[in-house]
């Protein structure tokens, strides 16, 4: 399937990986009239040779001249080094949240910027609204909205969504028809630079091996040794070695004392915590706000109270207790479908 268009059309520089969204992404901005200019950005690591091909083969079979982008270095310093300094200080980083709005957007815009192109796109699900506000997109189930929190607004602003209001089904369909093989395709399940290591074996080859210390309960009870408090998040319940008559859970890593603390489930829960590092998409100049609160992906948006601490520090409050409030984690405000911004969960 052909998209090309003629030159005098309008033009767009279009995030393209050669996977079923980005190929659904070119097809529909092509019927909207832009001439589609599609880039990959080039990471490096294990993947990259696959990742190139990949493109190269879809461009080729949408009529596309692919243009690649080398982002490796930015990517390191970025997402690399921003995980492993995450894990080092006891924090639960989101290197796709980073990874958006460091290396993929800007990356984007770099190469909008050398060619005069006003506009890039994404094959993120995500609605940028006509009214200038940004919404989660029609199909909640592959909704992107908290992933993309903390890219600029005035990157956003320029940025076009095409898959915003359809669903998974109608962009395979799109990607297929274009030429797109289905028979071996599955949807990435793990972050892109691990190649099928687990993260800690991962760090470890990169000398972040940690120190064992103390695992001991909420009431200071010593328990056993962990490994390295690198191996452990917030919530966490298997994986720590040690027998006890009821199951327990990882409460805090406590970075300074380097210990393990852990308990019941409900001690898990907790309702208050501060975020920093905000980046706001509307006006929120009002110092107390209810908003909706998304703490992970998987993590249903729940009512809480906003409340301005400082320029970067907010405190938020849950109107009930949720399950595992994880510093390093992303936390994206909401009202309603609206995304308003967000920040970063702040160690105690």
């Amino acid at each position: 399937m052909y998209v090309g268009v003629m030159n005098n059309k309008k033009r767009v520089i279009l995030g393209f990986s050669g996977g079923v969204d980005s190929a659904a992404a070119a097809v529909l901005l092509a019927q909207d009239g832009y001439q589609v200019i599609p880039v990959v950005l080039d990471m490096g690591g294990p993947g990259r040779d696959f990742l190139l091909s990949r493109a190269a083969k879809m461009t080729d079979r949408l009529g596309l001249e692919l243009l690649v982008e080398p982002v490796a270095n930015i990517f390191n310093e970025k997402v690399v080094d921003y995980l492993l300094e995450s894990y080092s200080r006891a924090q639960t980083p989101n290197p796709c949240i980073r990874c958006n709005a460091s290396v993929k957007f800007a990356g984007l815009v770099a190469v909008a910027e050398r060619l005069q192109i006003e506009k890039i796109a994404t094959g993120h699900y995500f609605l940028a609204g006509r009214d200038g506000g940004y919404y989660k997109a029609g199909d909640l189930h592959k909704d992107q909205s908290y992933f993309l929190f903390s890219v600029a607004d005035n990157i956003l602003k320029r940025s076009l969504f095409p898959l915003g209001e359809i669903n998974k089904k109608a962009a395979v369909a799109l990607a297929s028809a274009a030429g797109y093989e289905l028979e071996n395709y599955r949807e990435s399940q793990e972050l892109c630079f691990l190649n099928g290591e687990k993260y800690q074996e991962f760090m470890q080859s990169r000398g972040e091996v940690g120190r064992p210390g103390e695992i001991v309960d909420i009431n200071g009870k010593v328990l056993g040794e962990h490994a390295g408090l690198q191996n452990y998040t917030v919530g966490q319940r298997k994986g720590m070695g040690i027998a006890h008559s009821v199951p327990l859970y990882v409460v805090r890593l406590d970075y300074e004392n380097n210990r393990l603390l852990v308990g019941e489930r409900e001690s898990v829960y907790s309702t208050k915590f501060r975020v920093s590092n905000i980046n706001w998409l509307t006006d929120m100049s009002v110092k107390n706000q209810s908003i909706e609160c998304q703490i992970r992906y998987n993590h249903q948006p729940a009512p809480a109270t906003l409340q301005v601490l400082a320029d970067d520090l907010l405190e938020i409050e849950f109107v009930t207790p949720q399950f595992a409030i994880t510093p390093g984690q992303g936390a994206a405000f909401f009202q309603g479908e609206q995304l308003l911004g967000g920040g970063f969960i702040c160690s105690d």
